[in-house]
Order: C-alpha cells, then sequence, then structure tokens
C-alpha cells in the first residue's frame, strides 16, 4: 500500500513540476487541440470481496482535449465509456443431499478520464516524432450483480446488489507521432507499464498486459 501511494506521488509531482516550469509556446505554434483515438488498454471495475470475481471495461473510442505546455511537452485529457456483461453458471453446494446449481450475472459500465503527459528530448519540429508518455486514469464505475443457488424449485439468493465504483489507474509507454499538416497530427502509442492502485491482491495479467492505440489530433487556434 505504501508503495502504490509512493508510486501516486510521484507521478501526480511530475505532472505539477512540467506545469509549473513549462514556457510559454512559440507563437508559431497551435496551443490547444482535440483528438479521437482507440485502444485495447482494459481499465478494472471491481466490487467487494463476497462477489468472487472483478471484471473490466475497453472504452475503445474515446474523445480528448489537449494543450501545448511547450515545444517539447503535452497534456491530453481523454473521455471514454466502456460496458460489459458476464453470465456464468456452476455447481452449487449441497443441501440436504440436493446439489445446488449456481448463477451468476454481472453487468458493469463505466467512464475514463485518462490525463496524459507526452514529452520528447528531442528535436521538436520534426515531421515524425518520439514522445514518452505517462498517464493517470481514474475510473468512476457501476456494477449491478446478482447470484443465486437453485435447488430443485427453492431459489437460494446469495447477493443482489447495485453500486458505484472507483478505481485508478497508471499507465506509461511510447508514442510514436506524425505531423501530417500544421492542423493535424496522427499517432501510435503503445503502453509498457500499467499500474492498478486497488485491489491488487486479487489482479492478474490479464489486466495488466501490455496495449495499444492509435489516434488523430487536430489543431486549433493556429497563428499567423
Amino acid at each position: 500500500m505504501k508503495t502504490n501511494f509512493l508510486i501516486l506521488l510521484l507521478l501526480l509531482s511530475s505532472f505539477a513540476a512540467v506545469a509549473q516550469h513549462a514556457s510559454s509556446p512559440d507563437t508559431t505554434e497551435n496551443r490547444f487541440f482535440v483528438g479521437i483515438g482507440v485502444n485495447n488498454t482494459p481499465y478494472p471495475i471491481m466490487g467487494e470481496l463476497k462477489h468472487e470475481s472483478f471484471s473490466t471495461i475497453m472504452p475503445i473510442a474515446h474523445a480528448s482535449f489537449g494543450y501545448k505546455l511547450n515545444k517539447r511537452t503535452t497534456v491530453q485529457m481523454g473521455l471514454g465509456y466502456g460496458a460489459n456483461e458476464i453470465n456464468g453458471h456452476g455447481t452449487g453446494s449441497l443441501r440436504d443431499g440436493v446439489l445446488g446449481k449456481f448463477y451468476r450475472y454481472q453487468r458493469i459500465r463505466g467512464i475514463v478520464t485518462p490525463l496524459t503527459l507526452r514529452w520528447t528530448p528531442f528535436h521538436p519540429y520534426k515531421r515524425l516524432q518520439v514522445y514518452a508518455n505517462a498517464s493517470l486514469a481514474p475510473v468512476f464505475g457501476h456494477m449491478k450483480t446478482r447470484a443465486t443457488e437453485t435447488y430443485d424449485e427453492d431459489v437460494v439468493v446469495l447477493y443482489d446488489d447495485k453500486f458505484y465504483t472507483f478505481d485508478l489507474v497508471a499507465t506509461a509507454g511510447l508514442t510514436l507521432n506524425y505531423r501530417l499538416s500544421k492542423r493535424i497530427d496522427l499517432y501510435a502509442d503503445g503502453i509498457l507499464f500499467y499500474k492498478n492502485f486497488y485491489f491488487e491482491q486479487r489482479s492478474s495479467s490479464l489486466y495488466e498486459g501490455k496495449s495499444a492505440g492509435i489516434g488523430l489530433n487536430y489543431n486549433l487556434n493556429l497563428k499567423r
């Protein structure tokens, strides 16, 4: 838990330090931009221990709004929505010599708002550019879950819950950016680091694997 907290503090400190020391963009540069993109990064939405499972959403399409802090650094806020539904069947417990039938239903929905920082040490005016990226993504979710066991005609409800959830995910990786024109940038992200700050003991490689994405940014306020 202390390690997770320290990682979070370091990430937030990095964002603050860059924002404080960023110089004003060159007058020939575009300060603001909007974007659309797709990626396969999973985000967790988890219930309580009694639910014995947790799942993820994958907001494949997302929109974003960004700001150029200086010639080498940009910050971008994204918005994505995802949903997932699971139906499960299995063998329940034994009661009065009757083996129960287990059934579980789970539906999750969530909104993800990743704050992403991109920085390059290379010449800022190259058409093809490599950036390092780091993202901190709050995940605001809602879960509806129900589990029952059936013994002949007798149905026992184990739980039937609806509740809101909050999770926090950090990612980092590399971005390849191509300036198609003064207005349009194309990019490809590769996520190499993934950290879920909640339910770490219940996580698995299924939710912490590498991911990738592509997108387009459209520059606003073009200076003349």
